[in-house]
């Protein structure tokens, strides 16, 4: 029709592969592709190996017919070698010829050589003298006697009594045999010949199915002497053999012929080779029947591989057909009945596995429903549901005015529970709270857990006066200890109370300044906090506390105070400890109360303690220099402590400022201890064996023990100021001193009481036998000058000695 683009044979074609190289897009469609293909390679494959496999029976047959043929020709050669003798023979024994030869009659023995060879129809036959002189010739006239062109020849006849050889005569292949001509001793030597003609070869082709040709090697390479096809296809396959090269004795396969050599001389200057040779065309032709009857079984057996993949393909794609539909409706959310395909083989067994996922995909759906909005150890809502009805409740508000409250609360000593008693009795614990509080709210109320041992309470249309009534209800519930299997337990909380709209009406800032309450609570021990808009205040000041502490230890705004340590027995100072100190440029004096703790939340306590390291050394080390030997004490805290690094630390700074270990005492609180105890362990006994003193500072309040202070091998221990301050009017205090300073005396440990405030302390703490003092009734921490100062005049100022400048310098033992 006009108007529409014909395709022609070139584009069918083209279009043709395209689509064969599309890929297949249906299940049917690559079934179908991948048998065909499959089954293609195996025909393919076995063509192939029939192919491979009947050109190496053709070689195998070629290289047997080449040694049949061999040996045949060999027996040919021998047989016509016999017959040339025996003519020969008879030549040399006719009387007439005898005498002509003996006479020197040159026609006689012309014609007779004649009328013998045209008799035998010999090629060639010739007359030599006994000196190689050429008398008779039936192919040339002898005008002049010449040489005879084989001498080697005649002594080999003179020898064995006669030869024979293969003669290349004017370009004509000659087999020649040479006898004596007797009277009775040799007179000359008869030599006889047939000719190597087509003829000749054409009878070997034909009795032995070969092609036969006689070869020379000639200058590297192979003269033709006869051949029974053309020259140039002997001499094109001849040309990966070396003419040099010693004869194979099995057949060599050259171009497309299968070749037999056989050495007919051994003389190297004359050789002449047969080559025997068959195609290895002629090998396969029995084999070319059987390739075209299998190429076309082949091809039949595609066809019909073809088309039992369609019907099988659509058989099983049918069923899946239905079963795909079914499965994207479950995919869709569209839960449909049951799929029912009547069959007994796999695709029905799946049909019926899809219709138990059916079952089990609805039966998840509701569980993985209750599970989103529920905590699994409580059965409590989890953050996900209370976030879901906090924002509920302020959306209520904004309504209608509801006031709301969310508190926060957090277990006080669930980590210890987890650590002592297992993650078990943990989950226990938080059953139990679980149910208190439950059992404690109106059913209004929400109740959930966040996490970990997090709680959160949802109060709506509550005041301040019932949130904090609630709050208080909980701290009271919660004191009553938890009994699980005999053993009651503890469990304490810290609350944190956030109001809409009063500290907020966003869900998220309820939460969070709940949150910021509920870590007030916890870090002052008060139970429960409402929020203040000032705990957010500092929260602020710690982030520019942080970057300004930075700066304090690059620019040298720390200070180090030093309180001084007296002997009691002696009544003398016998050391110091170091104090740090930061003189904040617009804060003025920061207590270290505000800026340790956070150093040691933030890790700046690692920077802060190598500073103190650093300076306090080189403080000793001045007043070494200057004779006054007083042991400095230095805290580290529980960072530190497991710090591998520390004892190195210590004694590279005290090899740089020449400070003798024994001089400084490190102090490590008695809870540092108990964080890592293996780690712990192996820092203080590095320590120990650089020379540095150990100290146990604030002994009784943690969870140590002095057996277990003992093997750390500790050299004193700091009695708590806690027991300290009301030891003279309190008899428990007194009794725990006491029994303190026996226990570290009888393990061989120094016993030193901080924070003495009052001189009637000194008396007691003396009584009782404790070894050295420290506090305020002794002196304030103090900058080094003016402790200087403070030592040359004090009450417990230590004996003086002459220094190398002259004046008065104190001195003290080492502790």
């Amino acid at each position: 029709m006009p108007g529409e683009s014909r395709l022609g044979p070139a584009d069918l074609k083209q279009l043709f592969f395209e689509r064969l190289a599309m890929k297949p897009r249906s299940l049917s469609s690559r079934m179908v592709l991948v048998f065909g293909i499959l089954f293609t390679v195996v025909q393919v494959t076995v063509l192939v190996l029939v192919d491979r496999v009947g050109l190496k029976m053709a070689r195998e047959r070629n290289a047997h017919e080449l040694q049949v043929g061999e040996r045949v020709f060999v027996r040919l050669l021998d047989q016509n070698r016999q017959r040339l003798m025996q003519v020969a023979d008879v030549l040399s024994k006719d009387f007439a010829f005898r005498k002509a030869v003996a006479t020197g009659d040159a026609p006689t023995i012309a014609s007779v050589l004649h009328n013998h060879g045209t008799r035998i129809q010999a090629g060639v036959i010739m007359l030599v003298s006994p000196n190689n002189e050429l008398i008779a010739d039936s192919l040339h006239q002898v005008g002049q006697r010449r040489p005879f062109s084989e001498p080697l020849l005649i002594r080999s006849a003179q020898r064995e009594g006669k030869s024979s050889a293969l003669m290349d005569i004017d370009g004509v292949l000659y087999q020649v045999v040479v006898v004596p001509v007797l009277a009775p001793e040799p007179i000359a030597w008869v030599a006889v010949g047939f000719s190597i003609d087509h003829q000749f070869l054409d009878d070997l082709r034909a009795l032995t199915s070969l092609h036969v040709s006689f070869v020379q090697p000639k200058d590297g390479g192979w003269t033709v002497l006869a051949t029974t096809q053309p020259k140039q296809i002997i001499q094109a396959s001849l040309l990966e053999l070396s003419a040099g090269a010693p004869l194979p004795q099995s057949a060599l396969q050259l171009g497309n012929f299968d070749t037999m050599l056989t050495r007919l001389t051994q003389d190297s200057a004359h050789a002449v080779d047969v080559v025997l040779q068959r195609s290895v065309s002629e090998g396969l032709e029995a084999f070319e029947g059987l390739k075209s009857l299998l190429a076309l079984l082949t091809v039949a057996s595609i066809v019909a591989s073809v088309i039992g993949s369609i019907v099988v393909a659509r058989w099983i794609t049918q069923p899946l057909a239905v079963l795909t539909r079914f499965a994207n409706r479950i995919r869709d959310g569209d839960y449909p009945d049951r799929v029912d395909l009547k069959r007994n083989d796999e695709v029905g067994a799946l049909s019926a596995s899809f219709n138990h996922m059916l079952e089990g995909i609805q039966a998840r759906q509701a569980e993985i429903s209750r599970l989103a909005y529920e905590d699994t150890v409580t059965s409590l809502p989890n953050r996900a549901m209370f976030n879901a009805k906090l924002m509920d409740a302020v959306a209520q508000y904004r309504r209608d005015r509801t006031h709301t409250a969310v508190l926060l609360l957090d277990l006080d000593r669930f980590k210890f529970i987890n650590d002592t008693l297992g993650h078990h009795a943990g989950d226990l614990v938080l059953q139990a709270v679980a149910k208190r509080l439950r059992e404690a709210l109106r059913e209004t109320d929400t109740v959930a857990r966040l996490g970990g041992d997090e709680f959160a309470i949802l109060l709506t249309g509550s005041d301040p006066a019932r949130a904090c009534t609630v709050g208080r209800l909980v701290q009271a519930i919660l004191e009553d200890p938890i009994d699980l299997d005999g053993q009651r337990i503890d469990v304490g909380c810290s609350i944190g109370v956030a109001l809409c709209p009063n500290h907020g009406d966003d869900p998220w800032l309820l939460l969070r300044r709940a949150d910021i309450a509920m870590y007030v609570a916890k870090r002052e021990k008060s139970g429960m906090t409402l929020y203040d808009p000032s705990y957010d205040q500092h929260r602020a000041e710690h982030l520019s506390l942080l970057s300004d502490l930075r700066r304090a230890i690059a620019g040298n705004q720390l200070t180090l105070h030093y309180q001084p340590k007296v002997d009691l027995r002696r009544g003398r100072v016998i050391g110091v400890e170091a104090l740090v100190r930061w003189l904040h440029p617009e804060r003025g004096m920061v207590p270290p109360g505000e800026f340790v703790p956070f150093s040691e939340q933030t890790g700046m306590i690692q920077h802060i303690t190598r500073w103190v390291i650093e300076h306090s050394i080189r403080q000793c080390g001045l007043w070494l220099a200057d004779g006054l030997q007083l042991n400095v004490s230095v805290n580290v805290s529980s960072q530190n402590l497991l710090d591998r690094d520390l004892p190195q630390l210590f004694a590279s700074v005290a090899r740089r400022h020449k400070v003798p270990p024994g001089l400084i005492t490190v102090e490590i609180t008695e809870s540092a201890l108990m964080e890592d105890p293996e780690r712990s362990q192996e820092v203080i006994r590095s320590l120990k064996a650089h020379g540095f003193g150990l100290s146990i500072d604030d002994y009784g309040t943690g969870y140590s023990s002095l057996a277990y202070i003992q093997r750390l091998r500790c050299d004193e221990i700091k009695v708590d100021r806690t027991f300290i301050t009301d030891l003279a009017r309190e008899a428990k205090d007194a009794t725990i001193v006491r029994s303190t300073i026996e226990l570290g005396h009888g393990l061989g440990m120094r016993v030193v009481a901080e924070g003495v405030e009052c001189i009637e302390l000194l008396e007691v703490l003396n009584q009782l036998g404790c070894d050295f003092v420290q506090g305020y009734a002794i002196s304030r921490p103090l900058p080094p000058d003016t402790l200087t100062q403070w030592l040359e005049t004090c009450e417990w100022a230590p004996k003086t000695r002459r220094g190398p400048s002259g004046k008065s310098i104190e001195l003290a033992r080492a502790v």
